[in-house]
């Protein structure tokens, strides 16, 4: 009985590492599709609504909080008055999706990612870029980074830890290069370039 009872112990033990990592590589897709699905929704409403939708991290689930930590949660929201921020003092800027703040195992990259603001016309201000990964090295669990264009195109790609940091620079300065004259001339058709100075 001993002897299967420390087989047993190492057989948990030699599993363990295995479990940890199917936990986080699963929570790390959770994430990246509810980022995904939630930019998605904000463009096709601000396109239908014809009024700004603005998705921004969120620790109360009721407002945008400072900074780019969009780990805490986030919000997505019909912006009435283009400013960037949510009225809650009314009911004339509904919360359109809400998230929970993530799991400690996974961390977001997000520099500069204060807030994604869609025009009425379904384009962002300024290309953005978002990565999430492990928290902790050496899990052998790799990320996945969100890119979104000026013209508010999304692509989520798989990235290992090596290749974080030369994706970050390249494409978002690919990205602003391509699509940020792009951007400005849809909305000087459409008549909304609100914004538009932020993305030359």
């Amino acid at each position: 009985i001993m002897l299967v009872i420390v087989l047993m112990a190492v057989m948990i033990l030699l599993a363990a590492p295995s479990m940890r990592t199917m936990v986080i590589s699963n929570q790390i897709r959770s994430f990246n599709s509810s980022l995904l699905n939630d930019m998605a929704l904000s463009r096709s409403e601000s396109s239908r609504r014809s009024q700004r939708v603005v998705m921004c991290p969120s620790n109360d689930q009721n407002s945008c909080t400072a900074g780019s930590a969009w780990t805490e949660g986030w919000i997505a929201f019909i912006d009435a008055d283009s400013n960037g921020t949510r009225n809650t003092g009314g009911t004339s800027e509904p919360i359109l999706r809400v998230k929970d703040s993530a799991p400690t195992s996974i961390q977001v990259s997000a520099v500069g990612v204060t807030d994604i603001r869609f025009r009425s016309i379904g384009v962002v201000d300024a290309a953005r870029t978002i990565t999430i990964c492990p928290s902790s090295t050496g899990t052998g669990v790799a990320g996945r980074q969100i890119s979104i264009t000026t013209l508010g195109r999304v692509q989520s790609m798989t990235v290992t830890s090596h290749e974080l940091g030369h994706l970050q620079n390249r494409d978002h300065l690919r990205r602003i290069i391509a699509d940020g004259g792009t951007a400005y001339l849809v909305g000087l058709l459409f008549g909304d370039v609100t914004g538009g100075g932020t993305v030359v």
